[in-house]
C-alpha cells in the first residue's frame, strides 16, 4: 500500500467556510474518488498547526495505482471542478507521500473504518515519533508487539523528506485528558516508555477530529 496525505489550510479560518469545503467535498471528492479509484481513508481537522487545518489521506494498492489515478484525474471534467473549489477554500496547501513500515498491518485500518461506520469514535490521535539513528527495526518490532494490545490502527512513515520519522494512528483520544495530562510520579508499569525513549527520545501528539465525508469515523 501507499498512502499520499494532504493537507489544507482553510482559509478564512472559520466554521463557515470549512462546511462550504465539506459541502464540495461529499458533492464533489467522494464520488471522484470513487470513480477514479483513490481510496479515501480519512479526512479530519486538527489544530495543531492552524486552526481549521484538514487532512485527507487516500490509498492506493502500490505506485502505478496512483499514477493511473493522477493521469485520470487530470482528464475527468469533474475532478477538475473539485481542484477549482478546492482553490477556492484552500489556496495553501500541501501533499506527501507515506508508506506502511510494516509494523500494523493495513487491514487493521480497514476494520477500523468499518466498525467507525456502525459506532463513530469522532477522534483519533496521532503520535510523530523521531527515532535514532539505527533504531527504526527496534521500532518496527515494538509497535508491531504494541498494536496488538494498544489501539494502534496504522504506523507510517514518510517516504521522502524524514527517513527516521514514525507516524502512529490511534484510535480515541489517548492523551489529552485531564487525568492524562496531571503530573503522576513514574512507576514501574511505565517501564515500557523507557525503552521507547532509548529508541524514539521525541514525540508529539495530537487530537484529530473526523469530518462529515471521512470513512473512518
Amino acid at each position: 500500500m501507499i498512502y499520499l496525505e494532504e493537507t489544507l489550510n482553510i482559509t478564512p479560518a472559520s466554521q463557515d467556510i470549512r462546511d462550504g469545503y465539506i459541502k464540495v467535498a461529499q458533492e464533489l471528492l467522494v464520488p471522484a474518488c470513487e470513480r477514479l479509484g483513490a481510496r479515501l481513508v480519512c479526512a479530519w481537522n486538527g489544530h495543531y498547526e492552524w486552526v481549521m487545518q484538514t487532512t485527507q489521506i487516500f490509498e492506493f494498492d502500490d505506485i502505478e495505482a496512483l499514477k493511473n489515478f493522477r493521469i485520470n484525474s487530470s482528464q475527468d471534467k469533474e475532478w477538475g471542478k473539485y481542484l477549482s473549489q478546492l482553490e477556492v477554500f484552500a489556496p495553501e496547501r500541501r501533499t506527501r507521500l507515506l508508506e506502511p513500515i510494516g509494523a500494523v498491518p493495513p487491514e487493521v485500518l480497514h476494520k477500523a473504518i468499518e466498525d467507525s461506520q456502525k459506532t463513530p469514535l469522532k477522534v483519533y490521535s496521532m503520535a510523530i515519533l523521531e527515532a535514532n539513528l539505527g533504531k527504526m527495526k527496534d521500532m518496527i518490532g515494538f509497535i508491531s508487539a504494541g498494536h496488538k494490545v494498544m489501539p494502534i490502527i496504522a504506523s507510517w512513515r514518510p517516504i521522502a523528506g524524514s527517513p527516521n520519522q514514525i507516524i502512529d494512528l490511534w484510535k480515541g483520544d489517548v492523551l489529552f485528558s485531564t487525568e492524562a495530562m496531571g503530573y503522576h510520579p513514574f512507576t514501574k508499569e511505565q517501564q515500557w516508555v523507557r525503552d521507547l525513549r532509548a529508541m524514539a527520545p521525541k514525540e508529539r501528539i495530537v487530537p484529530l477530529y473526523t469530518l462529515p465525508y471521512s470513512p473512518l469515523k
